[in-house]
C-alpha cells in the first residue's frame, strides 16, 4: 500500500507536535494555575523527575538528580515525597495516561484505516521523543509491585476500549477463541513490543529496521492490525 507526499506531510507534522514529556509539563508552569507555592514547587520536581527520568535512567536517578534539575534543596524533596519510587511511579503513570487521552484524539473522526494508522503513527513519534520513560515504563512494572497494583487496571482499561472497537468493525465476539479482548491484547502487545525493540532497545534483531522512516513503521503495524480486524487489506486512499 503506497503513501503520498500528503500523507508523509502530515506524518512529519504529527512527529514535531510530539516533545519530551518533560516539555510538556514544562509548559504547564506557565498555563497552569497553582493553589499555592508548595503546589507549584511539587509541579517542579515532577517536572524535573520527568526530565531525569529520560535523561538518566530509572535506575541511575538520584533523589539529588531530581533537586538539581528542579534547583530546589535536597530537604525540600522529602517534604513532597517519601523517596524516588514515588515520584516515579506518579509521573510515569501520568505520562501513559497522557499518551492513552492524545492516542483517543488523533484517531477520531478518521476512516478505518485512516483511525489506525494515525494513531499509530503518534505512538511511534511518541516513543522517539520519549525512549528514556518508555524504558522506565517497562522497568517499574518488572521491578516494582506497587506500580503493578496501579498500572494494571489502567491497561486493561485502555485494552477493553480497544475490545470494543473490534466489536463494533470485527467478527470477533466474546466467548471465542479468539475474542476481541484476546485480539485487543494481541494487537496492542505487538505495537508496544515492537516499537520497543526498534526505538527503545534497538534490539539487534531489528537492525534492518530504520527508526527515522517513521511513517513506514506506522504503515506497517497498521496494516497488521487492520487485517487482523478485518480480514481484508486496507484500500488505498
Amino acid at each position: 500500500m503506497a503513501v503520498n507526499s500528503n500523507s508523509r506531510t502530515a506524518a512529519e507534522a504529527e512527529d514535531k507536535r510530539i516533545r519530551p514529556y518533560a516539555d510538556h509539563l514544562a509548559e504547564g508552569l506557565h498555563t497552569l494555575s497553582f493553589a499555592s507555592k508548595g503546589d507549584r514547587t511539587r509541579y517542579r520536581l515532577k517536572i524535573a523527575a520527568a526530565r531525569a527520568l529520560e535523561e538518566v535512567g530509572y535506575q541511575d536517578t538520584k533523589v539529588s538528580d531530581i533537586c538539581a534539575y528542579a534547583e530546589v534543596a535536597l530537604g525540600t524533596f522529602y517534604v513532597y515525597y517519601k523517596d524516588k519510587n514515588e515520584i516515579a511511579i506518579e509521573v510515569v503513570l501520568e505520562f501513559i495516561e497522557h499518551l492513552y487521552e492524545r492516542a483517543r484524539q488523533v484517531g477520531r473522526g478518521r476512516n478505518e484505516f485512516g483511525a489506525i494508522l494515525n494513531t499509530n503513527r503518534f505512538f511511534v513519534a511518541a516513543y522517539r521523543a520519549n525512549p528514556g520513560l518508555m524504558q522506565c515504563h517497562v522497568q517499574l512494572q518488572s521491578q516494582l509491585p506497587e506500580f503493578r497494583e496501579v498500572w494494571r487496571p489502567r491497561h486493561l482499561k485502555w485494552i477493553e476500549a480497544i475490545a470494543r472497537s473490534i466489536t463494533r468493525r470485527g467478527n470477533y465476539r466474546l466467548g471465542r477463541q479468539s475474542s476481541a479482548l484476546a485480539v485487543a491484547h494481541a494487537l496492542e502487545g505487538m505495537v508496544f513490543n515492537y516499537l520497543y525493540s526498534v526505538i527503545v532497545t534497538r534490539d539487534f534483531l531489528f537492525e534492518e529496521e530504520d527508526p527515522s522512516r517513521a511513517d513506514d513503521l506506522a504503515l506497517m503495524l497498521s496494516t497488521i492490525w487492520f487485517r487482523a480486524v478485518y480480514c481484508k487489506d486496507p484500500t488505498d486512499e
